[in-house]
């Protein structure tokens, strides 16, 4: 088979992938280095724009540990975490909401960069209530306002949203970016939900990447330091999802070119799915 016969037969492949997810709701979490990565940025809002195009409806979920971290340090101020989740005063809270706000700014210009009709939705967009005193101005989120995204994806538009959230007097909470993006994805019904990392997905303890992992066996695997740290609420987040409705929930390498095509497009996939 020539070169030009191989292109050919991954461009049919892709096609019956394309059919599958023709109209269908997208959940991307961005978040992690790929966000202080201008090339990866870059990368991945091609991508988006390439899936757009093709008729998917996609909605981003970002985070921004990495830049929140570095503009702590750069003010001096220490924060710590507890499962993964970071402990936030009202200084940290700050940093926190400066640091989002600024990076959908810098989501949304890219993407329109790459062809793509995004617009900030955070405001108003996720209500939350305070999770555990002991983390501070943590929220878990009680309410979202689905219909705006849903009016927003029947325009062409792709919604972008930061992982924060107020209550009924209007006190802002942090949220984490992995939960958000769970819970717009089954709010949505999605078809899939995709939380973009830094590593290559959930690791064996050899270093092997595991391609799937069942919801069952989430809890041993936290229990022997399989999953551990940041990557706790990640994979709860996608066990959460395909429990109550949304048909796949992967974790990617968002350092990979090209990882959210071929995790769509492709057979094998990269990253981790978690199956029920």
């Amino acid at each position: 088979m020539n070169e030009t016969t191989k292109k050919i037969d991954t461009l049919l492949q892709a096609l019956e992938y394309v059919k599958e997810f023709d109209g269908k709701v997208i959940v991307i979490k961005y978040g992690g280095s790929v966000i202080e990565n201008k090339q990866l940025q870059a990368s991945v809002f091609q991508d988006i724009s390439l899936l757009s195009r093709l008729g998917l409806q996609i909605v981003i979920v970002h985070g921004g540990g990495p830049a929140i971290n570095q503009a702590l340090k750069e003010r001096g101020i220490v924060s710590k975490a507890i499962d993964g989740l970071r402990v936030t005063d009202e200084q940290i809270l700050r940093v926190v909401i400066e640091s989002l706000k600024r990076i959908n700014k810098d989501c949304v210009k890219g993407l329109i960069k790459a062809g793509v009709r995004a617009e900030d939705y955070t405001r108003n967009m996720l209500i939350a209530k305070q999770r555990d005193p002991r983390l501070g101005y943590v929220g878990d989120i009680v309410k979202l306002n689905t219909d705006v995204l849903i009016k927003a994806l029947a325009y062409g538009i792709v919604p972008v949203v930061s992982c924060w959230g107020t209550d009924g007097a209007g006190q802002m909470y942090n949220i984490n970016a992995d939960t958000a993006a769970m819970h717009v994805a089954e709010a949505l019904k999605a078809e899939k939900l995709t939380i973009l990392t830094n590593i290559h997905g959930v690791l064996d303890g050899k270093g092997r990447r595991l391609a799937h992992i069942k919801v069952r066996d989430i809890p041993a695997y936290i229990e022997h330091d399989v999953i551990y740290g940041g990557m706790i609420p990640k994979v709860q987040a996608c066990a959460e999802a395909v429990t109550h409705g949304v048909k796949k929930a992967h974790l990617i390498d968002g350092t990979i070119p090209r990882a959210l095509l071929l995790e769509i497009f492709t057979e094998e996939g990269v990253g981790t799915e978690v199956v029920l």
